[in-house]
């Protein structure tokens, strides 16, 4: 059997982690800390593994943590996310082209399809049109659609049904 030698004092890490344990509102720090000290305290890895569902490896790296970096090592560390494809830039440049008129870019309307298009063409940028409509959403813009002709208010039936004759390309 292997036996740890500490950098650090033992009994010093365990009053340490003691003081954590009774002070520290973060349940899982204060789960590894009791793990640690338990460890620190005689309880071997292998008959503590069994009764708390982490591995003896899991157990044996975070009381080198302790013992290497101190007790912040065990803290969880905030997971930053994937960065975003746009800079706060190019999002202030669609922001302005949204604000414009469609036709000058080369669209009809507004929407997740042709913003998916205009930002691969204009930054080379590959945005799917979800992606885009929460983009929309969070610069602000809502979807509004053209009303559809002849208006429902003042319906002209024969003019409806003409327009649904019509061919139409999307």
């Amino acid at each position: 059997m292997h036996v740890r030698k500490f950098k650090s004092d033992k009994e010093a890490l365990l009053r340490e982690g003691q003081t954590i344990v009774s002070e520290s509102a973060d349940n899982k720090f204060v789960y590894r800390v009791s793990l640690v000290n338990l460890m620190l305290a005689g309880i071997s890895a292998e008959v503590l593994s069994q009764h708390c569902g982490e591995s003896k490896r899991t157990l044996i790296s975070w009381v080198q943590k302790v013992d290497n970096e101190g007790w912040d090592s065990l803290m969880a560390k905030k997971q930053e996310g994937r960065p975003r494809r746009l800079t706060g830039e190019q999002e202030e440049l669609i922001r302005e082209a949204l604000n414009g008129d469609p036709l000058k870019y080369g669209y009809n309307v507004w929407d997740g399809p042709s913003l998916s298009d205009y930002i691969l063409k204009t930054f080379d940028v590959v945005l799917g049109v979800r992606a885009c409509q929460n983009l929309m959403h969070r610069l602000g813009l809502s979807l509004i659609r053209p009303q559809t002709y002849p208006p429902l208010e003042n319906p002209d039936d024969a003019a409806r049904e003409e327009f649904k004759k019509t061919e139409r390309s999307i």
